[in-house]
């Protein structure tokens, strides 16, 4: 199938893997009763065979699906039961070259490209943008959440962007 780069990322009895590169794929997979080649049975609740993921692993955050295609700044958003894409994929406009996953934390998804700008969009039927936030650094890795605080590795130095505690 070619090199799969995404992890998979799994809830409430189902697993969502990304393809390769070269052969587009995202399957969400029934796990009970799974085992052996699952093509041919009814284990594969839906699939997607373009403008999936290819280096940053999917998001599964609220009941939906968030990926991006390949490393490029477009984000699609389905329903992770059915499959549905009831509006979408969306241009982020802001970030490009992305190969960190997605990260989610109080009702909003957070996108960081290699260029050192995290893109903070709403958890909405259509995603709206709310804040830009740069770095002066290049970003592969993908951000860490701990409590209130996000961790971001890049090239140069490891950054905690938190609340400031009184």
């Amino acid at each position: 199938p070619g090199n799969i780069v995404a992890s998979p990322v799994g809830s409430d009895g189902m697993v969502f893997a990304a393809g390769s590169y070269e052969k587009q794929t995202l399957l969400a997979i029934h796990l009970a009763g799974a085992k052996g080649e699952l093509t041919g049975g009814g284990q594969i609740a839906w699939r997607k065979n373009r403008s999936t993921p290819y280096v940053p692993s999917p998001l599964l955050y609220d009941g939906w699906l968030y990926y991006l295609r390949h490393y490029q700044g477009v984000l699609s958003r389905v329903n992770a039961k059915t499959g549905d894409e009831p509006s979408g994929p969306f241009r982020l406009g802001s970030v490009f070259n992305i190969y960190s996953s997605p990260v989610a934390a109080a009702g909003r998804i957070y996108v960081t490209d290699r260029n050192g700008k995290t893109l903070v969009i709403s958890n909405d039927a259509e995603p709206k943008a709310l804040a830009l936030n740069e770095l002066d650094d290049r970003f592969s890795a993908s951000a860490a959440l701990v409590g209130d605080a996000i961790f971001l590795r890049g090239e140069k130095s490891l950054y905690c962007i938190a609340k400031k505690k009184n």
